[in-house]
Parts: C-alpha cells; sequence; structure tokens
C-alpha cells in the first residue's frame, strides 16, 4: 500500500495536530506550531501563528531570524474548499522554496480539481488537471516530475517531500532518481 489509509482529501484528518498543521503556509512554522503543541499544548501557540496567512510583522520577523524561515509562507492563499495535499521543499536554496499540489472538490460526480502553485505566482502547467479519485504515492510524484516546468528535476537541489495524506513520497521520489534531502 503506497498511503497512509483510504485516503479522502476532503475529510477532517484523523490527528488533531495535523489537522490544526494543514493549512499553515509556512515550513518553519508548522514546525514550530507542532513542537509547541506536543511540548507545551496548543495553548501555548500565539493565535496568529495558526493562521494560513501571516501579518507583515510577523512575515518580517520570520525574515529576520533567517531566510529559510520563511520557506512556504509566500505561497498563494488556499481558495475555498481547497487543501494542500503534498508539498516539496528545495531544501538546500537560500529561502527553501515550496511548490505546493492542492485539491479542490469540483461537486461533479466526485471530480477533483488540482493545481500546483509556487511562491513565485509561475505558471506551472500539469499533464492533467482533474482526477476522479484521489493519487496513489506513485501517481502523485509523477505528477510532480511530469508539470511544466518539472518541478523536481535539477539535480544540484535537494528536495523534500511532506503530506499530511502520503508517508511514502520521498522513498519514491528517490527510487525515481530525485535527490532527497536527508532531513527537511
Amino acid at each position: 500500500m503506497t498511503a497512509k489509509c483510504q485516503i479522502n482529501y476532503f475529510k477532517p484528518l484523523e490527528n488533531q495536530i495535523d489537522e490544526i498543521l494543514l493549512p499553515i503556509k509556512g515550513n518553519f512554522r508548522r514546525e514550530f506550531v507542532k513542537s509547541s503543541i506536543e511540548n507545551e499544548g496548543i495553548e501555548s501557540v500565539p493565535p496568529a501563528w495558526l493562521n494560513h496567512n501571516l501579518s507583515s510583522v510577523l512575515s518580517n520577523f520570520l525574515q529576520a531570524q533567517h531566510p529559510q524561515a520563511r520557506g512556504g509562507e509566500d505561497l498563494p492563499d488556499l481558495f475555498v474548499n481547497e487543501i494542500e495535499i503534498a508539498r516539496v521543499t528545495y531544501t538546500n536554496t537560500i529561502h527553501r522554496e515550496v511548490v505546493s499540489l492542492r485539491a479542490l472538490p469540483t461537486n461533479k460526480n466526485g471530480e477533483i480539481k488540482l493545481r500546483f502553485v509556487d511562491e513565485y505566482a509561475s505558471d506551472i502547467e500539469l499533464p492533467y488537471n482533474k482526477i476522479n479519485k484521489p493519487l496513489d504515492s506513485e501517481a502523485l510524484i509523477s505528477l510532480f516530475i511530469e508539470t511544466d516546468p518539472n518541478q523536481v528535476g535539477d539535480g544540484d537541489i535537494e528536495y523534500y517531500f511532506q503530506s499530511f495524506f502520503y508517508n511514502d513520497l520521498n522513498s519514491i521520489a528517490f527510487s525515481k532518481g530525485i535527490n532527497i534531502a536527508q532531513s527537511n
């Protein structure tokens, strides 16, 4: 089996912490919030850190800490009912840029619309942008590889995949020749 369980992108996640982390854009912020919840409880997290978007003050604060702390924060907003199903982080770049694969139900016989977004508003073409059921892990990695421009093809960049729906993306990407970072 290539996924954690029977996948339903639009059903609440079983893990409450993952459900809280899912809409957060930035990688650093996701890790900060996760660690705070696990160590001190949800009440220890400032409410502003739980928002989808950060205020300009908090964004500037992150940038002042380290350029990589902003990785993911400049992704476009989610559409209503849209969720991120996977992301890849370019781990050895100055800003740790993120490319996000998102899913949106279309209400047409279970059809799901897909789109890729990055932090630079790039025009990323998918080989297909509608599916009738959730992707398996192999198909998801293939989608990252087959985009135009290719999102994971530069051999000088180290990549790290993250998903709340799939736990095997890095191993599958590695088996396909993608340069996977040892940790995110």
